[in-house]
């Protein structure tokens, strides 16, 4: 596989991710707002819930961040273009999906409990989402790679 084919791979998987919270996110925005919530619960365990999004959010974030550089980190600088982006994929994948299951989590939460507070956790979870978007520069950077050698 091409280094410039794995790039493509890796924007494509963001792109995917992005644009399919952002529907679910609007669809369940509107389902609130037609229908009110969708499972009603005791304010106990409303608070629990919310309570349990606020600490994934919060523990998630840093732990993408922290398990993408340590895994980037530990790359091998002996192997090629290509097998060192292959490797970053997978890192980089994992920090994408950790986002995403945090995201979608508090998009459950908001459905289920109808508080417009797990839609902010979710908004702050979606921008640092949005924030990590792959720039050829930032992993070449990352990986110390020069575009010459694709």
């Amino acid at each position: 596989m091409s280094a410039q084919k794995t790039l493509k791979q890796i924007r494509l998987i963001y792109f995917i991710v992005v644009i399919l919270l952002a529907v679910f996110a609007a669809l369940s925005f509107v389902f609130i707002t037609m229908n009110g919530r969708a499972f009603p619960m005791d304010p106990g365990a409303e608070n629990n819930l919310k309570s349990l999004i606020i600490v994934l959010a919060l523990a998630g974030i840093p732990a993408s961040y922290m398990f993408h550089n340590r895994k980037v980190k530990h790359i091998n600088q002996g192997l090629s273009t290509e097998q060192k982006l292959q490797q970053y994929r997978m890192a980089y994948f994992i920090k994408i999906m950790t986002l995403e299951g945090i995201s979608l989590l508090s998009l459950l939460a908001y459905l289920m409990i109808g508080n417009i507070n797990q839609i902010m956790i979710f908004g702050l979870v979606y921008l640092f989402l949005v924030l990590n978007y792959p720039k050829k520069s930032s992993i070449f950077e990352e990986l110390n790679i020069d575009a010459s050698d694709l």
